[in-house]
């Protein structure tokens, strides 16, 4: 009997044994991307224990890795169900969170995480990049700093540590860790692309174009390296790099990321080439592949718009205004309007500090629900709109905020946060006095500069699709019309006019801010402050004509956004 029973045992091992095996088999080419091969290996595991908590997280983050967020979601949700403290399928649960933009879901996933596992290393890097996302520098470096003193040699580890330094504006720092790390993983793309990024924001654009071009010779077959290596005009493709990617675009089996990666590199490679009719092809490939990723519901912004003006019109609020050594001034409209120059040219006054997008406003105030369609959160925000208490606390909470950007003293932050527009009328609650300066470009200009822009996290979705951008357009005409009529103190920026009469028209701001003129303002390009937007070249350089009119070298390619603006502007 004891013979059977070890004999069972021994059985039981050697087959937990080979499960393992093949589990660090799977795990070993999900690392190398070999994601197919890897899937395989998972499912078979997954056939042998049904339920296996380990199997089905990484079953999670292999979805995760491939863009199918939803699928991800729900094996992380079964992990869970399965085993309840599974603190490391609670923080991945956290990263599907965060990439939903649900940031509130993210931090307490990350923190539970956390609370079962303090020194858990992956949630603690998961918390510093919520932070990172949020723009709070502090509490990034505060999470990045414990996560290395917990792993200090932790590649991964320290380069979150450079990124929270980057957002510190200790640039310097952050260049150093990303240059030791990209020397010692040569083979690493990801190091060598911070590294360039970080470069690029400090102003050393030269350097971070070397950066990707030692790279994209090394192996110009990392897909990483190739949208920033056409970028670079001074950079020519073979034929050998064409055929390549151009076979990955038509490849069925290439990840949608990929191919949005490689159709956005096309278009950018042609439109330096001076062949905008290729150029133009690959921009509507561009475009149409970002869509499909995620359809935009104007309806749910055109009830979003009408919510905003209502709600915002019944206020009574009137804040306790202290004498605030710090004044807030909000710089906002379209993206790509023209507010990071704004921002580049105030920012370059002695009594001006700029600090960039800020989200803080719209999260403590929680108006971004009035997106939805729940009358409760609604009601509970209108609730809240009229709590002076409420409405006092997020006031000094903000100004608080801004102080973390005022290192040099001066009187003035601003906010460019672009969408800010739509917060015009809670701005005007919150501070009566705010300056608040409106961006204003040409509409086919402006939507086309939104089109060929390839932006971040799926964020601005409407600009993907030529009849939604040109509605979205409209949308925020009418929206800043009604603005406009209710304040008579807000700056409007025409920037054309700023670009035909820099002098003028950047004096005129200046005033407005009720500050004295500085030639500084003028030579705006000359800033060496650490910019993060997608304007980070162009503020580099003196004010030129370039991009006025670009969008007609594309006319062919652009028939339904211009129809569109021109049909609902005569509606």
């Amino acid at each position: 009997m004891n013979r059977q029973l070890r004999r069972r045992n021994q059985k039981l091992k050697s087959k937990a044994s080979e499960f393992h095996k093949i589990l660090l088999n799977a795990i070993d080419l999900h690392s190398k991307k070999k994601f197919e091969e890897a899937e395989t290996l998972y499912n078979r595991l997954n056939i042998l224990q049904p339920g296996n908590y380990d199997v089905l997280r990484h079953l999670g983050i292999l979805n995760q890795d491939q863009g199918n967020y939803e699928k991800a979601y729900n094996f992380f949700l079964k992990s869970i169900e399965i085993k309840p403290d599974g603190y490391e399928a609670i923080s991945n649960l956290g990263t599907i969170h965060l990439f939903n933009k649900n940031r509130d879901l993210a931090q307490k996933c990350f923190e539970k995480a956390l609370s079962i596992n303090s020194n858990y290393i992956p949630a603690i890097n998961n918390l510093s990049g919520l932070y990172h996302t949020l723009n709070d520098a502090k509490l990034s470096l505060k999470y990045a700093q414990l996560a290395l003193s917990l792993q200090p040699k932790n590649s991964f580890t320290k380069s979150q540590y450079a990124k929270a330094l980057v957002l510190n504006n200790k640039l310097s720092d952050a260049i150093k860790i990303f240059r030791s790390l990209s020397d010692e993983h040569p083979n690493d793309s990801d190091f060598k692309i911070n590294l360039s990024t970080a470069l690029r924001e400090n102003g050393e654009i030269e350097d971070a174009n070397k950066i990707i071009k030692i790279g994209f010779e090394l192996d110009f077959k990392k897909t990483d390296f190739f949208g920033y290596y056409v970028a670079d005009k001074n950079n020519n493709l073979t034929p050998e790099h064409i055929e390549y990617y151009e076979s990955l675009l038509s490849d069925e089996e290439t990840r949608s990321h990929t191919k949005v990666t490689i159709a956005y590199a096309f278009f950018e490679y042609y439109r330096n080439q001076k062949n905008f009719e290729l150029s133009g092809k690959f921009l509507t490939t561009y475009n149409d592949l970002q869509y499909s990723l995620r359809e935009f519901d104007i309806d749910k912004e055109i009830h979003f718009f009408k919510r905003i003006k209502q709600v915002t019109s019944t206020s009574k609020f009137q804040p306790k205004i202290k004498e605030d050594l710090i004044k807030p001034i909000f710089i906002c409209g379209m993206p790509r309007s023209g507010t990071t120059l704004c921002e580049q040219i105030l920012s370059s006054h002695s009594k001006i500090s700029g600090a960039g997008e800020l989200s803080e406003l719209t999260e403590l105030s929680g108006i971004e629900n009035l997106i939805q369609t729940d009358n409760e959160m609604i009601s509970n925000f209108e609730i809240n709109l009229k709590d002076n208490l409420f409405m006092q606390n997020i006031r000094d909470k903000y100004l608080n905020f801004l102080t973390k950007f005022n290192d040099n003293g001066s009187t003035y932050v601003t906010d460019k946060l672009p969408h800010n527009f739509i917060f015009i009328g809670l701005i005007k609650i919150i501070f009566p006095d705010a300056k608040i300066i409106y961006c204003k470009r040409d509409p086919i200009d402006n939507c086309f500069s939104l089109f060929t822009h390839k932006f971040i996290e799926m964020s601005h979705q409407y600009s993907y699709n030529q009849s939604m951008l040109g509605k979205y357009y409209l949308l925020h005409e009418d929206l800043m019309n009604f603005w406009l009529n209710k304040f008579k103190d807000i700056f409007v920026l025409d920037n054309e006019e700023l670009v035909n009469n820099q002098e003028y028209v950047s004096k005129e701001l200046i005033n407005y801010c009720n500050l004295d003129w500085e030639e500084a303002c003028l030579n705006f390009q000359d800033n060496k402050r650490q910019v993060r937007t997608a304007s980070i070249e162009q503020v580099r350089q003196p004010i030129n004509k370039k991009s006025i009119g670009a969008w007609k070298k594309y006319e062919t390619h652009l028939s339904e956004l211009i129809s569109t603006l021109e049909n609902l502007k005569e509606q």
